[in-house]
Order: structure tokens, then sequence, then C-alpha cells
């Protein structure tokens, strides 16, 4: 009887049972589909932390309309102060993670001088048609966005009002 070469022999004893051993699977799946899970996660994640920030400024725009929609002076400072006050109560938190808000009022004085240069920058009087503008501009929470090239994202509501007569 001839014998096989050595090399032969491993070839046809090691590859069918290499073929049936299914230890180690688990970490290479592991290793296949881990990252994509996580990276979905940490989307979802930034995706409802984004919504949160958008949300807080549609309500952040929305209060500080309301106190120059009365005309009527607080007790203590100017309505600008107040609705600067309570804008930032709501949005403030997100100068902590690198953000920055803008706060803006445009006196347009009527509803046809609304999109012209012809505006005030106060919260008006009496009648008045007045712009109410919120932007918050935050870096992402995850860092995802700045993968795909975006370093910051602006948040912006404008609401426009008429003053109570």
């Amino acid at each position: 009887m001839k014998m096989k070469p050595l090399l032969d022999r491993c070839r046809q004893d090691f590859l069918p049972r290499i073929a049936r051993d299914s230890r180690g699977m688990s970490s290479i799946e592991f290793a296949l589909v881990g990252p994509v899970v996580i990276f979905l996660t940490l989307g979802t994640v930034e995706l409802a932390l984004d919504m949160i920030v958008d949300a807080s400024v549609q309500i952040a725009a929305q209060a500080a309309s309301r106190v120059g929609l009365t005309t009527v002076d607080p007790a203590s400072g100017t309505r600008a102060d107040q609705a600067k006050r309570i804008v930032m109560a709501i949005v403030g938190r997100w100068q902590n993670i690198g953000g920055t808000v803008s706060i803006s009022t445009l006196n347009y004085g009527t509803y046809s001088n609304v999109g012209t240069s012809n505006y005030q920058a106060n919260m008006g009087n009496l009648g008045d048609v007045v712009s109410y503008n919120i932007a918050v501009t935050i870096p992402g929470f995850s860092g995802i966005p700045k993968l795909f090239g975006v370093k910051s994202m602006t948040f912006q509501r404008n609401y426009l009002v008429q003053n109570e007569k």
C-alpha cells in the first residue's frame, strides 16, 4: 500500500473537520453585525435628541410671542427682558453642550411691511405686527453628523403675530 504525502492527508482530514466546526461563529457574526447595530443605535439616539432640541425651540418661540402679544410691561424689567428670560429658561441648556442661542424681534408695524426692510428691532406697540425669531445652533450629540460632514445643526422658529390692541 502506497502512503499519501503528509500534506494530502492533512488536507483531506482538516478541511472537512473545519467545515463542520462551528466554534467561534458567534464572535465572527458579532464582529460583522455589531458595528452596524451600534451605528444604528447611536443614530437613533442622535435623531431623538435633535427632535427634543427642535421641540424646545418651538416651545420657546411660542412662549416669547405670547409675552409680546400682551404689550403689558411686567412689574420688573421690560417685555423684551421677560421674553428673553423665558426663552433662555427653555433653550438655554443647549449652550451647555457648546450651542448658541439667538433671539431677535422685528417690528414691521403692519402686515404689508412683512418681508421688506421696513422694520424696527423691537417688540412693538399696540397693534404692531412683530416677528419673533429664535435660533439654536448645536454640534451633534453623538458624532454621527460629523461622519456625514455636518459640523453643526441650526434649529430655528419664526413667529409672526400682531400685538393686542
